[in-house]
């Protein structure tokens, strides 16, 4: 794959918190590519790795509304970087975690940040987050559809079992990596301390899954 693409555009990194948008970051400064949102200003600014550009922005949990509420809207790449005021050439990378995999790390996520209050509230909290996960993809998915030479998804648990996903994407879109070595394997990622308490767990979140499915 080394070679494959010659561009060199910027490259924007996305996805919502607990998706792996950390990962895909030491991935891409370990190809060598340049990322122009490396830095993490408000969530409400558009260049944001997480900021929210699904079109229904009632679909924010209210309980982070404060931190990544906005009114921003657009319908292609161009609009997307002239609102984020990247170089019109950015491509864009977007991480996506599995739903019930992304509940249980995003609703551990949610206790140790202080989101919810314990963790009966943050189950009862599945619905609003997954209308969250639903409407940001969907928008994101919009616009691969449309234009597949701008924006590429990525699959985390992809990802991590075959590193050429991202190498393959990158060549998609046009863009200039130097792959010797790599293997998509760190010591630590960033964000992610292996020791940091996790009180929910996968049959927690099928259980108040199986449960709001069983309601009328």
């Amino acid at each position: 794959m080394r070679g494959a693409a010659t561009g060199r555009a910027p490259v924007a990194h996305h996805g919502l918190q607990r998706s792996g948008t950390n990962y895909l970051l030491q991935c891409l400064v370990s190809l060598r590519v340049p990322v122009v949102n490396m830095a993490e200003p408000s969530g409400c600014l558009p260049w944001h790795k997480h900021f929210r550009w699904q079109h229904d922005k009632q679909t924010i949990p209210s309980f982070i509304r404060r931190q990544y509420g906005n009114e921003l809207i657009v319908d292609d790449v161009a609009g997307l970087n002239a609102a984020a005021g990247y170089p019109p050439e950015t491509r864009h990378l977007v991480i996506r975690k599995d739903e019930t995999d992304w509940l249980v790390s995003i609703l551990n996520w949610s206790l140790y940040c202080g989101w919810v209050e314990n963790k009966e509230a943050g189950l009862c909290a599945i619905p609003a987050l997954l209308a969250d996960h639903r409407a940001y993809h969907q928008f994101w998915q919009r616009l691969a559809d449309r234009e597949p030479e701008r924006v590429r998804i990525l699959d985390l648990a992809r990802l991590a079992g075959y590193p050429e996903h991202l190498c393959e994407a990158l060549a998609a879109l046009d863009l200039a990596f130097h792959d010797h070595g790599f293997t998509g394997i760190f010591e630590e990622v960033p964000k992610s301390p292996p020791g940091r308490a996790r009180p929910v767990v996968a049959h927690d979140v099928a259980m108040a899954l199986s449960s709001a499915a069983e309601k009328p």
